[in-house]
């Protein structure tokens, strides 16, 4: 009877061992469970920070404010929706619409103008708006812009070694236009984790009055309300959210947010644009 009593006891301390030892692998799954998830997590959420989705392109939030600026020039001039096209091809090629200090001689800029080729000064060709502007000084002059092959038309413009290279561009720069001139509502959507900057409301109107023909933007604390705006100005915040700190955008039954996108939002109003700035 000792001995049966010796076998049980043993019995009784390997089955508590046991599920001690299966109670310490359930533990063990279970972090490891939550540890990747919470890993896949950070992960995801840091691969669609900081970029921008328009159609099935992806920029990030440095070139969609770079791009926005071109199309404002273009905007402000009234000149067809094709100008922006172009001056956005160009863009692309000569730079992924990146403001270049410098590049292949005394190249300077996004369209990399060369002040040695008359196109300005290396501190004037490094303004996007002046650049975008002499770009397009000479664009009108060619004959035919609007409606020639976009590699010739640029080509006749940047003068490059290799024209033909504009022409890849085209179905990006046209995705870029529809979307910044409002012909694409809610056409640019751009996540980021948080804002380069906080930039004080006088700050944002006085950059989006430099780039958009807007009429005077009402500010109210954070938040920012161009009367009579349309997608073209909500467009241009979404596109300068992260560089200005633009948390919300409004207008036309639908609001972006950095995080979300563009959701459905009845209270989204359509005879104004409303910005939501950071604080």
């Amino acid at each position: 009877m000792a001995g049966s009593s010796r076998t049980a006891g043993s019995a009784a301390g390997r089955g508590r061992a046991l599920g001690a030892s299966v109670l310490v692998i359930v533990v063990v799954v279970l972090l490891l469970f939550f540890g990747v998830r919470a890993l896949y997590r950070s992960a995801t959420t840091h691969f669609r920070a900081d970029q921008c989705t328009v159609g099935d392109y992806t920029i990030d939030p440095d070139q969609a404010a770079v791009a926005a600026q071109m199309v404002g020039v273009t905007v402000t001039r009234a000149l067809p929706e094709r100008a922006a096209v172009l001056s956005l091809a160009a863009g692309l090629q000569e730079s992924k619409l990146r403001n270049l200090a410098g590049g292949d001689r005394d190249s300077v800029g996004v369209l990399q103008q060369r002040p040695s080729q008359g196109w300005g000064t290396p501190a004037q060709i490094a303004n996007v708006s002046y650049a975008t502007g002499k770009f397009l000084d000479a664009l009108v002059k060619v004959e035919n812009w609007a409606t020639g092959p976009l590699a010739d038309t640029i080509q006749a413009v940047q003068i490059s070694a290799d024209g033909t290279a504009y022409a890849q561009h085209e179905p990006e720069a046209q995705a870029l236009a529809d979307a910044l001139t409002g012909k694409t509502p809610a056409g640019i959507s751009c996540t980021f984790d948080k804002p380069n900057a906080i930039s004080p409301p006088a700050t944002v109107v006085a950059e989006l009055k430099r780039d958009l023909p807007v009429q005077a933007p009402v500010v109210s604390g954070s938040t920012i309300t161009v009367p009579g705006a349309g997608w073209t100005t909500a467009a241009w915040f979404v596109a300068n959210a992260q560089r200005l700190g633009i948390s919300s955008v409004a207008y036309a039954g639908k609001r972006w947010t950095p995080s979300k996108g563009w959701r459905n939002d009845s209270s989204a109003g359509s005879t104004a644009v409303t910005a939501t700035l950071d604080t």
